[in-house]
């Protein structure tokens, strides 16, 4: 209803009115609706002015995120991926502003950590599972207490529209970067670190293209194949659960979506390659520890026991991926080609050489809902050779020949699965579980000894003691994880949300077998986290 159409609607009653009134044998009839008429005339008044108030409401800049393309619990943390309900009161939606035909939607959240290992991993809130302490040794004997506040997390995203493309742009940080000074002594001053920055077109047709730095494609998505809609664990680990298949790195993708039923995308992303070898030989370049790493002038260069140098690969990593909803749960399959490339570099009395090996990865995803989604079921899972580097454990890719320093891909599997129930619209729980294989590539070394990956002439015959055992090493043959936890709300309204939440981490590490008995490791973690999410 407008003011044109209440002005002729009191006009037409205006008319009629009058048209009776010239009926003089009806008198008191013309009193009668003369009185209507007056009645009709407040109330179409009250209306009006209802009407205006509306109407100055809409010239306010800040927007309702309902109207957000992009699903609320998209651009909000981990612990918010399954926190959504059909019966959840949306009373608390992000606000977002209108800055020059860009609609702006800021977000994260502010936490504080506290943290307890039964073992020592001189880590922070992220457990280091391929480095868990080894029975008997030092750290197996120290406990460690952490408390920190790097996992708080901001994001900007950004929306507009050009004809019929959506465009957007996200970028998210947190603070678990580290600058060279950074410690926990006394100012504890913590860098942001980037995690996600990104732009993306979005046609009418159904194709999108991403370009930046974004979780891989072969990250398992909660709905389709979209950024901001990755199926996530809802731990407070910062390095999530062993068994998950993820990387945050540079990449270009195209995505189509058929019908909203089927999804296919491909993408290239950017190529990193990690090593171990019980024996390297000498002049090997192109990895990213080699001399040839430490060289360059744009980018961090190598130093030792601080940071790592770049790979220099061959070619991107290839992946690809279809999803599809039937009706009833996300189902997907997915893919990558990788290429590995190193070189002997020549001396005065060899010819040098460059080393090109392959590897790939095929595996699968799926979410499933039960009980109108008040009990959901992730699994996923990967199988191939050279994968390593893409899985939460951070086992190697390769491992070297100790002649041709030829980079041989290692055969690894991982898989993973939880069970995410929403008791109330305030309480979730959750539990998951997760096992990483990397197989064994053994060699000969020149001299004899033992060389390539998880070779059998290891020895370990002298890890008998703590002294010995602090510096006793071999390769990991699997990790598995047991994990449960829950995230209650304590807080949701206009001014937010407040959660708290308690994870206790069960971590296993094995290696491979070799001269003697191989040690084992072990670590139980307890975390409790409160969390203020952004309005």
């Amino acid at each position: 209803m407008s003011r044109p159409v209440i002005f002729a609607s009191i006009f037409i009653l205006t008319v009629t009115a009058a048209g009776v009134a010239q009926t003089s044998d009806q008198d008191s009839t013309i009193v009668e609706l003369q009185k209507q008429l007056d009645e009709m005339r407040s109330q179409m008044m009250k209306m009006q002015n209802r009407i205006s108030e509306l109407e100055a409401g809409r010239r306010i800049p800040a927007t309702n995120a309902s109207t957000d393309p992009v699903p609320s619990q998209a651009h909000t943390s981990p612990a918010q991926a399954f926190q959504s309900q059909p019966d959840e009161a949306r009373s608390a939606q992000p606000t977002s502003l209108r800055f020059k035909g860009l609609t702006l939607t800021p977000g994260g959240f502010l936490e504080g950590t506290m943290l307890v290992r039964t073992r020592n991993e001189n880590a922070d809130i992220a457990n280091n599972y391929s480095a868990i302490p080894l029975n008997g040794s030092s750290n197996a004997n120290l406990s460690e207490f952490r408390g920190t506040a790097r996992n708080s997390e901001f994001s900007l995203l950004a929306q507009g529209a050009a004809g019929g493309t959506k465009l957007t742009g996200y970028v998210e940080t947190d603070f678990l970067g580290a600058a060279p000074t950074a410690n926990y002594v006394e100012s504890n001053s913590w860098t942001p670190r980037l995690r996600q920055l990104w732009v993306q077109l979005d046609r009418p047709s159904g194709w999108t293209i991403t370009a930046g730095q974004t979780w891989s494609l072969l990250t398992t998505n909660e709905k389709g194949i979209a950024t901001l809609a990755e199926l996530r664990p809802t731990t407070q680990d910062g390095q999530y659960v062993v068994g998950f298949t993820w990387t945050r790195q540079r990449a270009f993708r195209v995505t189509r979506n058929f019908n909203d039923r089927l999804w296919a995308a491909f993408a290239v992303e950017e190529p990193e390659t990690t090593y171990s070898a019980a024996f390297v030989p000498a002049n090997v370049m192109g990895l990213n520890t080699s001399q040839n790493a430490s060289t360059g002038v744009n980018l961090l260069p190598f130093l030792p026991n601080y940071s790592n140098g770049f790979s220099t690969s061959l070619a991107p990593d290839l992946l690809a991926k279809i999803a599809f909803e039937r009706g009833w749960g996300h189902f997907e399959i997915k893919a990558v080609g990788r290429f590995f490339r190193d070189r002997i570099a020549s001396t005065a009395t060899t010819n040098g050489h460059t080393n090109t090996t392959e590897g790939y990865g095929v595996g699968f995803g799926a979410q499933l809902p039960f009980a109108h989604k008040k009990l959901e079921i992730p699994v996923e899972g990967l199988l191939g050779q050279g994968i390593g580097r893409y899985g939460s454990s951070g086992l190697p890719d390769a491992t070297l020949n100790p002649i041709t320093g030829e980079l041989r891909p290692l055969r690894e599997a991982r898989i993973m699965g939880g069970l995410v129930y929403h008791r109330t619209n305030r309480l979730d729980l959750y539990t998951y579980g997760g096992d990483e294989y990397v197989g064994r590539y053994s060699f000969v070394a020149p001299g004899g000894t033992a060389a390539g990956y998880g070779s059998p002439l290891v020895s370990y015959s002298g890890c008998t003691n703590e002294v010995a055992l602090n510096t006793c090493s071999g390769a990991n043959r699997n990790i598995y994880e047991a994990t449960v936890g829950y995230w209650y709300r304590l807080y949701r309204g206009e001014f937010g949300r407040l959660e708290q939440g308690n994870q206790v981490v069960y971590i296993h590490r094995g290696l491979w077998s070799g001269m003697g008995r191989a040690p084992q490791g072990a670590d139980l973690v307890a975390y409790t986290s409160l969390r203020f999410y952004l309005p």
